[in-house]
């Protein structure tokens, strides 16, 4: 298996601010960065090859170039790696399924998922709402009736939160979560708290598509607390946590076969396939996938697609 780190895209938000700087990353002093794209061919945030002896250059270029050693994956890179940390609220948005995404906007749907890094005390997130129909759900927003509409559940540091298209959600003031979602960045935002843009404007919504693809009744909650081990497995990606005391060997089932594989270490240090890493670092994994051996004390997420 060959190693490839990358090197992030750094996204400022309203609600961003420093604590990126926790992961290792040099955040400047006026910057209010509320996302890292730390594996990423999406052209609005582009992550690039930083492995010593491989030529500088975009991960979007180097997969369509050596597709061979993506296991021949066909179309274009389908998943995206983010650390996001909020200092505010995320406005209140939802993400459409791939027949609205593809009609409208010629991409990739946009389900997604968050492993949470950090939280502060009695954390909840905005996770879902309380509308039995679709009436209903247009007479709460035309009313303003966010308190009534929005529905909260409890999180922790530990927990997996699986965010489906059409589910409604947003993340909290002082929440980090590693998110791995498809790759696409089409969010429709439903409610921003009445925010004011650094002009005096209030930012602007999407309704009439928030209304059309929102799911309703809401789909079933998909939380995993505290999880270990495999957390996630579906069409659109799978998920791993390699928690690792002295040494692991990552090894995949029958099942999970992927094209390649992605890391990120979100605590402590090793070495993965003998490279080493530390807090904050990604990279893939191309090539011959078998039996990757980790050393070190460090926690690392393994994400995928499964042929």
């Amino acid at each position: 298996m060959k190693i490839i780190k990358l090197k992030p895209y750094f996204s400022e938000k309203i609600w961003g601010g420093q604590e990126l700087n926790n992961f290792g990353y040099q955040i400047p002093q006026d910057k209010k960065i509320g996302e890292a794209w730390i594996i990423s061919a999406h052209p609005n945030g582009m992550s690039y090859l930083d492995s010593p002896g491989i030529p500088h250059q975009s991960l979007k270029d180097f997969f369509d170039q050596n597709r061979e050693e993506f296991g021949n994956y066909q179309g274009e890179f389908p998943l995206l790696v983010k650390i996001i940390t909020a200092n505010d609220f995320l406005s209140v948005q939802v993400h459409p399924d791939d027949q609205y995404a593809k009609k409208h906007h010629q991409s990739l749907g946009k389900p997604e998922s968050w492993y949470v890094l950090a939280a502060p005390e009695n954390a909840q997130l905005i996770y879902g709402h309380h509308a039995k129909t679709r009436l209903e759900l247009v007479s709460m927003v035309k009313n303003n009736q966010w308190e009534k509409l929005l529905k909260k559940v409890q999180i922790e540091v530990g927990d997996f939160v699986y965010v489906d298209a059409g589910k409604i959600h947003a993340i909290t003031p002082g929440v980090v979560v590693y998110e791995l979602q498809r790759s696409s960045d089409i969010t429709y935002r439903f409610y921003d708290f009445e925010r004011e843009d650094e002009y005096g404007k209030k930012r602007s919504l999407n309704i009439k598509d928030s209304l059309q693809v929102t799911t309703v009744p809401d789909s079933k909650d998909q939380i995993i607390k505290k999880a270990e081990k495999l957390i996630w497995s579906s069409s659109a990606f799978s998920l791993y946590l390699a928690d690792v005391e002295k040494k692991e060997v990552f090894k995949l089932s029958k099942t999970e076969q992927p094209y390649w594989l992605q890391f990120t270490v979100i605590s402590g240090e090793g070495t993965i396939h003998q490279e080493p890493f530390k807090k904050g670092e990604s990279a893939i994994g191309i090539g011959n996938l078998e039996d990757v051996e980790l050393v070190g004390k460090m926690k690392v997420l393994i994400s995928w697609i499964r042929k």
